[in-house]
C-alpha cells in the first residue's frame, strides 16, 4: 500500500471490495474508481471518495489532494498516561516533565503556545527551575520528536508551536 501516510490508494469498484475494506480498517485514504456500469458506492468515511472513469487528470489530482488534506487535518499527536507519545504510525516514550510540556503543546497543536505558559507549567513540576530550564527541556524534546515526524518550532518573541515536521 504506499510508503507514506499521504499515499492515496486507488481501488477499482466493485472488483476490489476487499482492498477497500482493508484500507478503511487501516485508515488509508482511498479513491474508488467506479467501473462503467457499476452502481456508485456510498462513501461516508472522510478518507474515501469516488470517481467514474474517464476522468481528467486535473479532476483526479484535485480529488487526491482533497483526500490527502483530510488525512493531514485529522493527524494530531496523542499522549497516554505512561508517557507514550504517538503520531501517525510511530511512537516514543518521553519523561514525565516532557509529557507535561507536551500536553500543553498538543492541546494547541499547530498554534503558538506562549513561553510564559510553558514556563508556568515547568515551575509546577521542577522545584527550582533556572532561566534556561525551559530551553533545555524544549531542546531535549526536539531531539526526541524527530523520529516521529513532529517538530517544535520557535515563534520568536512569543513561544513555541508543535507541528507535523513533514507538512
Amino acid at each position: 500500500m504506499g510508503g507514506t501516510n499521504c499515499d492515496v490508494v486507488f481501488v477499482r469498484w466493485p472488483a476490489q471490495i476487499n482492498l477497500r475494506s482493508r484500507c478503511k480498517r487501516e485508515g488509508v485514504p482511498r479513491l474508488l474508481v467506479v467501473e462503467a456500469r457499476a452502481r456508485a458506492p456510498v462513501c461516508n468515511d472522510p478518507l474515501e471518495d469516488w470517481v467514474r472513469a474517464p476522468i481528467s487528470r486535473d479532476d483526479l489530482d484535485a480529488r487526491v489532494r482533497a483526500l490527502q488534506n483530510r488525512l493531514d487535518s485529522r493527524q494530531v499527536p496523542t499522549l497516554d498516561s505512561a508517557g507514550t507519545l504517538c503520531f501517525g504510525a510511530h511512537s516514543i516514550t518521553i519523561s514525565n516533565v516532557q509529557a507535561e510540556l507536551m500536553e500543553l503543546l498538543i492541546e494547541h497543536f499547530g498554534e503558538v503556545v506562549y513561553r510564559s505558559e510553558l514556563a508556568h507549567r515547568l515551575t509546577e513540576l521542577v522545584s527550582r527551575p533556572t532561566r534556561n530550564s525551559l530551553d533545555l527541556h524544549i531542546m531535549r524534546l526536539r531531539r526526541r520528536l524527530s523520529p516521529i515526524d513532529l517538530a517544535i518550532r520557535t515563534a520568536w518573541g512569543r513561544g513555541y508551536l508543535l507541528e507535523n515536521a513533514s507538512a
